[in-house]
């Protein structure tokens, strides 16, 4: 399956104290175990480099996390208003468990996303 992954998604994933860490570790799981194919906003290495080096993990599980949820066959893609619709559409078919939240100006209204170009 290929999945659009939100970084707090697998933020949740790597803290587990955090509400949806269960789950969050399923799908990240399922992921790192190659059963699923993901797709990534560009900046997403950077997010969940900066919130995990905030809780104090150390830099290289951080480096080693990030690079194993971006490297092949992982998608790392800028997503702005005219790429995201087609990756949602391509999440459509899985369950609602399955869906990820996907945070980005392509979530935004269209109105929202003129302007803040």
């Amino acid at each position: 399956m290929r999945l659009v992954l939100d970084a707090s998604v697998a933020i949740a994933a790597a803290r587990t104290h955090e509400p949806s860490s269960a789950a969050a570790r399923a799908r990240v799981g399922r992921a790192l175990r190659r059963h699923d194919e993901l797709v990534v906003p560009a900046i997403f290495g950077v997010e969940v480099a900066g919130a995990l080096s905030r809780h104090g993990e150390p830099e290289d599980t951080i480096r080693d996390y990030v690079a194993r949820l971006t490297s092949a066959p992982n998608e790392v893609i800028p997503l702005g208003a005219a790429r995201a619709p087609r990756h949602r559409r391509r999440d459509r078919g899985s369950s609602p468990r399955g869906r990820l939240k996907m945070r980005s100006a392509a979530s935004m209204s269209p109105r929202a996303a003129r302007s803040a170009k």
